[in-house]
């Protein structure tokens, strides 16, 4: 199963909370929904997706859509930091596509906020993105960055991407993502990359 994060909640979720985010998830969405509680080095929840399939531009649009109905509930609005907050809804054209992974990191808990977040701030308009999660010890995890692309869809059929495209918009745009995401302050390790240096 894959999981794939929507949202960070400042603090553990008490029973009633969880129940309550389970059954108003089951009557808008037929998405499966769990939490990662993190203790170390401070309480989190994390609120992510469970899915048998590779994350889709389709399915980032049901977590923002989930991500909206969540944040109308005011007794989340100040301890959640969603995922899938856009201002804007954004168009999918076709809800089939892919989205392949960037980069692998192992990443402290404490950072996993600004990794988001550096995503957000450098987004291209027509990307889709999301983050598939793995605890791999109570204080690191395992991220993978995904991207709707058409390059990485290329690399990740084995594919490779003609020299003459390395000039392009997009292939730079994913450049200085990976650069921006392999920082030694944001990241613990960088385990894969798909474009390299």
């Amino acid at each position: 199963m894959n999981q794939y994060l929507i949202g960070i909640h400042a603090g553990e979720l008490s029973n009633p909370q969880l129940s309550e985010l389970m059954e108003y998830n089951s009557k808008i969405s037929k998405n499966s929904i769990t939490t990662i509680s993190i203790s170390s080095p401070e309480n989190l929840t994390l609120l992510v997706g469970v899915e048998e399939s590779q994350l889709s531009t389709g399915l980032t649009d049901q977590y923002y859509l989930l991500t909206n109905e969540f944040k109308k509930r005011n007794q989340y609005q100040d301890k959640f930091y969603f995922v899938y907050d856009y201002r804007n809804r954004k168009i999918v054209k076709n809800p089939t596509v892919r989205c392949f992974p960037l980069i692998k990191l192992t990443i402290s808990v404490t950072k996993l906020q600004s990794l988001i977040q550096t995503v957000k701030d450098i987004k291209q308009e027509d990307v889709f993105a999301g983050f598939k999660m793995n605890l791999a010890e109570p204080d690191l995890l395992i991220v993978e960055v995904l991207l709707s692309s058409p390059m990485l869809e290329m690399m990740n059929k084995g594919e490779r991407i003609p020299n003459s495209s390395q000039c392009d918009k997009h292939y730079l745009y994913l450049s200085e993502l990976t650069e921006l995401l392999s920082d030694p302050r944001l990241c613990n390790s960088v385990q894969t990359k798909a474009i390299t240096d």
